[in-house]
């Protein structure tokens, strides 16, 4: 048996579905060939589409209002907010102004967001001690 019969393999994924050593997968933010050419296909057609869209919706078509409806507008409802302090959240939601759900919503965005900011004032002590540490205080 000669070298140039020999088939050779390159294994991209063990058993366990991990990547093999030496195979990085995709990089980062690069999409898929069969999305890029959906999607472009999509966007071939798009004044096609938004032309029978327009007929459907002036004929009072109530699926097609009901399919772009629930596809632009946001999941549940805008609530809009006095105050966002977690008592006046509070106060809101025994008022019966917004549900538990929104409560909730709210409360892990406020926490995010004082995470957020926490970590912005940890950042800017640091730079202050690390500049006290050099002597670069200004």
């Amino acid at each position: 048996m000669n070298d140039n019969s020999r088939i050779s393999t390159v294994v991209t994924h063990l058993p366990n579905g991990k990547f093999a050593p030496g195979n990085p997968g995709r990089p980062r933010g690069s999409k898929n060939r069969v999305s890029n050419t959906a999607l472009q296909s999509v966007k071939s057609m798009s004044d096609d589409a938004i032309n029978q869209l327009k007929s459907k919706l002036a004929s009072g078509d109530w699926q097609a209002i009901c399919f772009v409806l629930e596809r632009i507008l946001p999941r549940g409802r805008v609530v809009e907010l006095d105050g966002v302090t977690p008592e006046e959240v509070m106060a809101q939601m025994i008022d019966g102004e917004i549900s538990t759900v929104e409560a909730k919503d709210i409360a892990v965005a406020l926490k995010s967001l004082t995470e957020i900011s926490e970590i912005g004032e940890i950042n800017n002590r640091l730079k202050l001690l690390e500049a006290m540490l050099t002597g670069d205080v200004r």
